[in-house]
């Protein structure tokens, strides 16, 4: 006689099996996005899952947050970036358990003002991911059929663990190919330097030579000839070339830094007053909104100016039509346990209203002689990013929310 096993006995069975399986899976998957659709799946399997969003920790710039792994769908992109100290991060990381909205009504009120965008996509429950002792990401989760049982919170809480190694695993294998790509990119930069720097010293010679020679001549000439004319648009071309040379140079070969104490938002003053008159001639409007008792940098004033002019004048060629140029500043402080930057960096956005940047080339643009503008030599950036990386600091751009660029520049506090 063939005993009948119970329904009971057979699903958590099944559910062993589906767990084993998704963890035999975790070394094969390094992307993000597709350990995001793995775990929805398996979330699916093992509980009545409708909608799934996945928030994992952002380590590559240095105000770090937590961000939505797809935005793909019109749901998720209503969704918010956390901050990594907001509320939600520092509860998952205090106590590490799974939050169900309509029981935990003490903890959901407490959250409640971060948790509003969540609550219009009908999420409900809520558990982190953690790693090594660390919250890496958090999950949230639209289930069609509440309460869970005592064996479908038990597979979750397994879930959570295996997803939480397995994201930690992606995200270090990230970070390793970014720190390969800045290897090989410093590597580049150095042998483009020495190149320059030999290139630079070969043509500054012949080039005073011709602007000299150029002057002489067109001293005999008579004002408002072809002949005056010529000569003065050859004289302007010889000082673009003498300009490029100086700017090989000063990538290749930087001068002496003479670093002292800078208060910053005097010098961002500073240079908008070299640019006033141009920004007016575009109908450009320029903004300032400086955080309030920012501490002073230690940075060499020289230095200071032409980071600030490079990225200031990118932006108003970036809006030729007119428009809107803002610079903000403000102090990046530790934020949690987390933080591991290990000093405090102040940041210096600089916002434009042109046509933006496509942004697979966000990183490509801090490399030598990239460029998008027509007649540019792609060296501005790249000077910018040889300063602020001789201070151990951060340059990143991305898109602005009026759809131009935003530079981010982040540099240690003295």
């Amino acid at each position: 006689m063939r005993l009948r096993i119970p329904h009971f006995f057979r699903k958590p069975v099944e559910s062993d099996n589906l767990l084993t399986e998704f963890e035999d899976t975790l070394m094969l998957i390094v992307d993000p996005e597709q350990l995001t659709n793995n775990l929805l799946s398996k979330l699916k399997e093992l509980i009545s899952v409708e909608k799934a969003f996945v928030y994992l920790v952002d380590q590559s710039g240095p105000s770090r947050t937590f961000f939505p792994v797809d935005k793909v769908s019109e749901s998720a992109s209503q969704l918010p970036v956390l901050a990594i100290n907001s509320k939600i991060a520092q509860w998952f990381r205090a106590n590490r358990q799974i939050l169900f909205f309509e029981t935990d009504q003490e903890v959901t009120s407490y959250l409640s003002s971060e948790l509003q965008p969540f609550l219009k996509l009908s999420v409900n429950l809520a558990f982190p991911l953690i790693s090594m002792d660390r919250l890496i990401g958090i999950v949230f989760l639209h289930l069609s059929q509440e309460p869970l049982n005592k064996i479908q919170i038990a597979n979750l809480q397994v879930l959570g663990k295996q997803a939480g190694l397995a994201f930690e695993n992606a995200l270090l294998f990230k970070e390793r190919l970014r720190q390969n790509e800045r290897m090989f990119r410093a590597e580049q930069l150095a042998t483009m330097g020495q190149f320059a720097a030999g290139i630079a010293h070969e043509l500054r010679n012949p080039l005073t030579a011709i602007r000299s020679t150029i002057q002489y001549l067109a001293s005999d000439f008579a004002e408002d000839t072809d002949q005056k004319r010529l000569a003065h648009d050859i004289l302007g071309e010889v000082d673009r070339l003498n300009n490029i040379v100086g700017n090989l140079l000063s990538l290749a070969q930087p001068a002496e830094s003479n670093p002292e104490e800078i208060n910053i938002p005097q010098e961002i003053e500073r240079c908008l007053n070299f640019v006033e008159a141009k920004a007016k001639s575009q109908n450009v409007k320029l903004q300032t909104d400086f955080e309030n008792n920012l501490p002073k940098l230690t940075f060499d004033p020289a230095e200071l100016r032409q980071l600030l002019l490079n990225v200031v004048m990118n932006a108003l060629q970036a809006m030729p039509e007119g428009g809107t140029l803002s610079i903000k500043t403000h102090q990046l402080t530790e934020g949690g346990p987390n933080y591991t930057s290990g000093f405090n960096r102040l940041l210096i956005q600089v916002e434009d209203e042109g046509a933006g940047i496509a942004s697979d080339l966000h990183d490509k643009v801090f490399e030598p002689f990239f460029t998008t503008k027509a007649g540019g030599t792609g060296l501005g950036l790249a000077i910018c990013n040889s300063i602020v990386k001789r201070y151990n600091g951060e340059i990143w751009v991305k898109k602005a929310k009026s759809g131009g660029t935003e530079v981010n520049i982040a540099l240690p506090v003295s």
